[in-house]
């Protein structure tokens, strides 16, 4: 990574994006008796949503779709803005891996700074106040950030504090969550940022020791902890931004690098009162500040509410990509569901009011439907969970503030009916496609009718979601996929999750989102949609006219359609 700064108009180098293509294809057309023995399990770095590509007809020439997007963690987002050009795809997001992250904001924000574009490079931040040292607004990316102006030595006992009303006073709750986001230069020693539990300009000391943070190190007076798998604590040859998460919770301290917790003090010394930032160098930003008030468990918030409201569920601005932080609530409502399998969601999305009312509710509505995505990925049943956007229309705080607005982005999990589990099912509630493995799979092939499978007619879809189908593709192996969606607004495309087998029952190709257009092939050997010869064709999608579409097998593969 390199890096190019000026205090006017500051710019980082966005660091090489890495795309990782998976799909080999083999010609072994035996097929013999083997288990799947790895599937069933919910694996260590779950894989990524897919993002929709522009697709060309049967007879052209396009791009390969790719089974996993990059992870991507230079994020160049502000949150506090919604508005701008919705873009078209629905899952472009990150490979999200942070499948250990416990994390979860409070449920109120009561302070957030992005800071906002409307700050003017080289001013102080409008919403900060200055202790001592400096600081001023800079461009990363293009994005507004925070930069200190530093002295030498001495600034840990200096830096910026939030600029309230009530700044004398103990603002943070009994409970509360404390986010940042803080850029490290490649390639540089003993880089720091200091965090302390009390506003030096306004309070008095809170007796906490500083929580002090290194590109991989987090130190706490005596207490320390370093991300694993990193060579050194304070140097890193590729660096980055860093996301520092706190949690406080009557006593209780927990703090977050990345997705791995480093500091758990059971029983702090001392009352956290508020917060003073400083960084110990130059060319060091901040960003993506949030303070925010703690709330009740999410069981509890079920039963008590019928809901559960999650604003730490958050995207890159415009997008339905997910930021990797994101992964802490998530992972909380997979671990509800698992424990409770009559309980079931309706995934819905909501924005503040920047923008136009029907960009906010295409992206409100994209956003909901990769959350449910991405546990229906997990190993969620897809007849628990439906998703909706609903834009700005139901706002729960004003869009005045960055706080009443930060609030209103949110992503609710509302408790719905659903086609709960048989009473037949095992304890940990498999979907039909997850307890399929490649024994089962031959041997259902033998009681079922392949043929051609109907999608759409004049009276609307009738391939329902969570339908699932076996099939044999033309290299002679046999295979599982799920249809995840049916999209009427776009040419009836069919988005599935799906897994061929090798013939040891070892998986030869899998996707856990593959889009295929309407009149479009799809090769489940490779999990390719486009640049097909007719040879590696498994199935099309024929249109016969504007509504009717069906799944058309090829000369040599079959296709069955699994009884509920």
């Amino acid at each position: 990574m390199s890096l190019c700064i000026t205090l006017v108009d500051a710019q980082v180098v966005e660091p090489e994006k890495v795309v990782k293509k998976q799909g080999t294809r083999r010609a072994n057309n035996k097929i013999e008796q083997g288990v799947d023995k790895g599937f069933d399990k919910i694996e260590e770095g779950l894989g990524s949503l897919f993002g929709k590509k522009k697709k060309k007809k049967k007879q052209e020439s396009s791009k390969e779709v790719s089974n996993s997007e990059e992870n991507n963690k230079q994020e160049n987002q502000n949150n506090s803005n919604e508005q701008g050009e919705v873009e078209e795809q629905v899952a472009h997001t990150p490979n999200v891996v942070w499948n250990k992250f416990d994390f979860v904001p409070g449920d109120v924000v009561i302070f957030e700074d992005g800071p906002a574009v409307t700050e003017e490079n080289g001013e102080f931040p409008s919403r900060w106040d200055l202790y001592q040292g400096g600081a001023e607004i800079a461009e990363v990316d293009g994005k507004p950030v925070i930069t200190f102006i530093t002295d030498i030595g001495n600034m840990h006992s200096k830096g910026i504090v939030p600029y309230l009303k009530n700044a004398k006073e103990d603002y943070l709750p009994e409970v509360f969550t404390i986010e940042f986001d803080a850029f490290f230069n490649p390639n540089e020693y003993n880089e720091r940022y200091y965090f302390t539990f009390h506003d030096r300009k306004n309070q008095s000391r809170s007796n906490i020791s500083q929580i002090v943070t290194y590109v991989n190190t987090i130190k706490m007076g005596t207490i320390e902890g370093s991300l694993k798998d990193k060579e050194r604590s304070n140097y890193d040859k590729i660096a980055g931004w860093r996301h520092i998460s706190i949690a406080y919770t009557k006593g209780k301290l927990k703090v977050y690098l990345e997705d791995q917790r480093l500091i758990n003090i059971p029983h702090l010394e001392g009352q956290p009162m508020g917060i003073t930032l400083a960084a110990g160098s130059g060319n060091m930003f901040l960003k993506n500040i949030r303070i925010a008030k703690g709330g009740v468990k999410y069981y509890d918030r079920v039963l008590q509410d019928g809901k559960i409201i999650c604003n730490g569920i958050r995207f890159d601005v415009n997008k339905a990509s997910l930021k990797p932080e994101s992964m802490g609530p998530i992972n909380k409502i997979y671990q509800l569901l698992q424990k409770q399998p009559s309980l079931n969601f309706s995934v819905e999305g909501h924005t503040d009011s920047d923008g136009d009312d029907a960009s906010n509710k295409r992206v409100s509505e994209a956003r909901a439907k990769v959350v449910m995505e991405k546990l229906i990925q997990m190993g969620i049943s897809s007849n628990r969970l439906s998703y909706a956007g609903y834009g700005e229309s139901k706002p729960l705080d004003n869009n005045s503030t960055p706080e009443g607005k930060a609030n209103n982005r949110r992503v609710e999990f509302v408790k719905t009916e659903g086609k709960t589990a048989s009473s037949h099912s095992n304890s940990s509630n498999k979907s039909m496609f997850t307890s399929l493995d490649r024994k089962t799979i031959d041997t259902k092939m033998n009681s079922l009718q392949s043929g051609n499978i109907e999608v759409a007619n004049q009276s609307g879809v009738v391939l329902q979601n969570g339908t699932t189908i076996i099939y044999g593709t033309s290299d002679g192996y046999l295979g599982k996929m799920e249809v995840l969606d049916v999209d009427q607004n776009d040419n009836y495309k069919l988005t599935v999750r799906y897994v061929t087998y090798d013939d040891n029952g070892s998986v030869h190709s899998k996707s856990d989102h593959l889009e295929i257009g309407g009149t479009y092939t799809c090769d489940l050997d490779k999990g390719k949609t486009e640049d097909l010869i007719s040879s590696e064709e498994d199935f099309w999608l024929n249109r016969s006219d504007d509504k009717s579409t069906t799944i058309v097998q090829s000369e040599n593969t079959g296709f069955y359609v699994v009884p509920n």
